[in-house]
């Protein structure tokens, strides 16, 4: 009698436990496990999921599950999970599932946060197809503009141009919109020769570099930019840097003004104001604002607008 009560105990506990999704150890110590526990979801990261009859890219493919998919999985083989299809078990690449649903809110929200808003500080700013001041200019934004980025690229920044990404000078941007009392300031000295040339100039800049140039939209080296610049005006400079030196009348450096002529050793550049230059640096940068004026030694200052 005892013995027919152990045996009915031990199994109506075996029941229990596998009915609680319990592991049960068999005589031969192996593992079931109740398939209830074993299952768990997953959402399809990949705008479309292959599903294989095995576990291998080389087997067949028997479907496919669209992005946002919730997908009940058995288990992995490798890299590979478990699924069923039409009642068999089959296979996807485990990498393209993940527990959180890629949600549509999360998408534009990232979309959103991606983009950011810069102000364009150069009287005119060249919009290049490519990151290089070699590609072509597709347009132009004028300065106080807003323009909405999207990233960096080195020293470029890309912006949204008929629809397609284009690249920006980063040096030309800023956070602040370029102020009516700085603008209203710099008409009321633009009437000055010297602050003409000196806006004149800047319009050029994110052109590129040439050197032996003297094309201001295609390729000037920085005394092919600089005679150029002054010839627009009716004045004419010796060609190269050097002998740019004797040009007009020397100035000390304290006395600099906008339109002025900045000597450098083998290099020249026009004085803008606020201790900045343009000119036409490198093939790297092109024609460029830089400050400070004198990040190089100066050599000489020389007027040459009366």
């Amino acid at each position: 009698m005892y013995r027919k009560f152990c045996t009915k105990a031990a199994a109506c506990a075996m029941s229990l436990m596998m009915a609680g999704g319990v592991s049960v150890i068999t005589s031969e110590n192996n593992v079931k496990n109740v398939s209830a526990s074993s299952t768990y979801s997953r959402y399809v990261t990949a705008s479309s999921l292959n599903i294989r009859s095995k576990a291998s890219t080389s087997s067949s493919k028997v479907g496919s599950y669209k992005k946002g998919t919730k997908v009940t999985c058995y288990g992995t083989s490798g890299s590979w999970t478990k699924v069923k299809y039409s009642g068999k078990t089959r296979y996807v690449s485990s990498q393209y599932l993940s527990t959180k649903k890629p949600g549509s809110s999360t998408s534009s929200s990232s979309t959103s946060t991606s983009a950011y808003s810069r102000y364009v500080t150069a009287s005119s700013l060249n919009i290049r197809s490519k990151a290089s001041t070699s590609s072509s200019k597709v347009g132009s934004y004028k300065k106080g503009s807003k323009v909405s980025c999207y990233g960096k690229s080195g020293s470029w920044t890309k912006v949204k141009h008929s629809g397609k990404t284009r690249y920006v000078s980063s040096q030309y941007l800023s956070t602040k919109k370029p102020g009516s009392s700085a603008s209203s300031s710099s008409t009321s000295s633009s009437s000055s020769k010297g602050q003409q040339i000196a806006n004149y100039a800047q319009q050029f800049v994110g052109n590129p570099y040439r050197y032996g140039g003297t094309s201001l939209t295609n390729g000037a080296d920085c005394s092919g930019f600089t005679q150029s610049v002054y010839k627009k005006f009716g004045y004419s400079i010796p060609r190269t840097s050097s002998s740019q030196r004797s040009a007009g009348k020397s100035v000390s450096w304290s006395q600099r003004k906008a339109g002025d002529l900045i000597c450098y050793s083998g290099h020249v550049a026009i004085y803008i104001g606020n201790n900045k230059i343009v000119h036409a640096s490198n093939a790297k940068d092109g024609i460029k604002i830089t400050s400070p004026a004198n990040y190089r030694t100066v050599l000489s200052v020389r007027r040459i607008a009366n």
